[in-house]
């Protein structure tokens, strides 16, 4: 039995409410065309510092659905705090509205002069004015990386008008739905496990962040499982002036001293974490870095003795050490050490690797795979890449879509579409949805891969969070021990 920690955790938002994807006897389509040509004054903040052909690019193809149908953190979404009340029996789960909103510049360890900076950049950030913000982005110029282009990591944090406050009665369900899920990735490690090494071990669990739908009628649905994805980096966050940072932080840094605490009841005196060789010898992921960041200062200030080292490392170290595991990459080349020695048993992982595989595709949502040999996969991408020059046309294409999903369990409008490398949000009824979903599984490195089509729950008459945008797509992080 695994539990939820009681202190309450963050809510990630979509940045950009789903009104602007309902119609009213119109075509869908032509409202997102119009959409992307002229981009109201939302859209244009969710995809900041993009502007004119950048932004043109930005949305044209799937990122145009994602400020609505995906619950990045970044200017990209919100994240907003909520708490848990053990005191309190049955939860209000009546809609509330964001009422605050404010911007958050975190400085890349990479760029020399991103720090210097920081002060005027978070300036004008926290009050959104993004025409001063650009010109502090614009002097200090980018570089090419997969993570962390830009001086800044930019943020979105927010408070909602009234509180969120869970009591017993979902807190209750919640560690009910997260236990059904992590036991499934338990049984799933075993198999990977046993199919790679011919060997079981223990999972070695320590600490996992579900994120959870709950809806307005007590629905509560895990949608995934991060092992173990960050969230204590918020808490180093130095942002005095900030009205969500006060409520966030008090929660973060409870979190964090029951993790550490367990950390070293399990791992002992002696921690090495390890983390991806781009977080150590590129600077890459700054939410990461500082991720490391707090978990180091936190156990030293418990007397322990901290290393860090990157993965490709790991065929250095000595039999017998225990290895704290953050966001591995296992399709990296770079993990194969790892693997190799943690099969004979060199090294105890904290997690044990094939339970860390496992929790990267675990979900409590309703679920249907399109393997490659799927009987129907071939016609369903004929349909989805399909450019119908009538309405009858397109109607007859999206009906015959919609009957294929109907069939294998997926009722709602929104879908999430997990590929090998990526999730590609669908709105059912939007061609070009499906048009991006096609694109995408021709990619290379999706091309081999099942689609797996994921029910999302949430609609716009059953979500907690509103804007003045509609409903905004948003799920609750919460903290799991062992």
């Amino acid at each position: 039995m695994y539990t939820i920690l009681p202190a309450g955790g963050r809510i990630k938002a979509a940045s950009v409410g789903l009104n602007n994807l309902r119609v009213d006897g119109s075509d869908l389509d032509e409202k997102i065309t119009k959409l992307r040509r002229e981009p109201p004054a939302e859209l244009r903040t969710a995809f900041f510092p993009r502007t004119g052909k950048d932004l043109a690019q930005a949305i044209r193809g799937i990122g145009f659905f994602r400020p609505m149908l995906k619950t990045d953190q970044g200017m990209g979404g919100n994240f907003l705090p909520f708490t848990i009340n053990t005191s309190l029996t049955r939860t209000d789960l009546s809609v509330r509205s964001i009422g605050h909103e404010e911007g958050c510049a975190i400085p890349e360890a990479w760029h020399p002069e991103a720090c210097g900076y920081a002060p005027a950049m978070q300036k004008a950030l926290y009050s959104l004015d993004l025409r001063e913000a650009y010109a502090i982005l614009e002097k200090l110029g980018g570089r090419e990386a997969d993570k962390g282009r830009l001086p800044f990591f930019l943020i979105r944090p927010a408070l909602p008008e009234h509180p969120m406050i869970f009591g017993m009665d979902v807190l209750h369900r919640v560690q009910t739905e997260v236990n059904i899920v992590l036991n499934r990735c338990i049984e799933h490690a075993h198999e990977l496990e046993r199919r790679a090494t011919g060997k079981v071990r223990d999972v070695n669990m320590i600490y996992v962040q579900p994120d959870v739908f709950i809806l307005t009628d007590g629905t509560v649905m895990v949608e995934k499982i991060n092992c173990p994805d960050v969230g204590f980096f918020l808490g180093g966050i130095d942002a005095p002036d900030s009205r969500v940072f006060s409520q966030l932080q008090p929660i973060v840094n409870s979190m964090l001293g029951t993790v550490v605490a367990k950390i070293l009841a399990t791992i002992g005196q002696e921690i090495t974490i390890v983390t991806r060789d781009e977080v150590l010898c590129q600077t890459q992921d700054i939410l990461e870095i500082r991720e490391i960041a707090e978990l180091e200062k936190a156990l030293r200030a418990e007397n322990a003795r901290v290393r860090v080292i990157s993965v490709s490392d790991v065929d250095s170290i000595p039999s017998g050490t225990r290895l704290l595991l953050l966001n591995i990459d296992y399709r990296s080349a770079s993990t194969k050490t790892l693997i190799q020695r943690h099969a004979a048993e060199e090294i105890t992982c904290y997690p044990n690797p094939f339970y860390q595989m496992a929790c990267l595709h675990a979900t409590g949502l309703k679920e249907s795979e399109m393997g490659q040999d799927h009987k129907h996969r071939q016609r369903f991408l004929e349909w989805a890449r399909s450019e119908p020059s009538s309405a009858a046309g397109k109607s007859d294409v999206l009906r015959q879509i919609d009957r294929a999903l109907k069939a294998s369990g997926i009722e709602n409008d929104i879908v999430h579409s997990v590929l090998n490398v990526e999730m590609v949000p669908i709105l059912r009824s939007s061609m070009h949805a499906w048009h991006q979903l096609a694109a995408r599984v021709q990619r290379p490195e999706n091309r081999d891969g099942a689609i797996r089509f994921r029910d999302v729950p949430a609609r716009p008459d059953n979500l907690l969070l509103t804007s003045s945008t509609g409903p905004r797509l948003h799920a609750f992080r919460f903290m799991c021990v062992s």
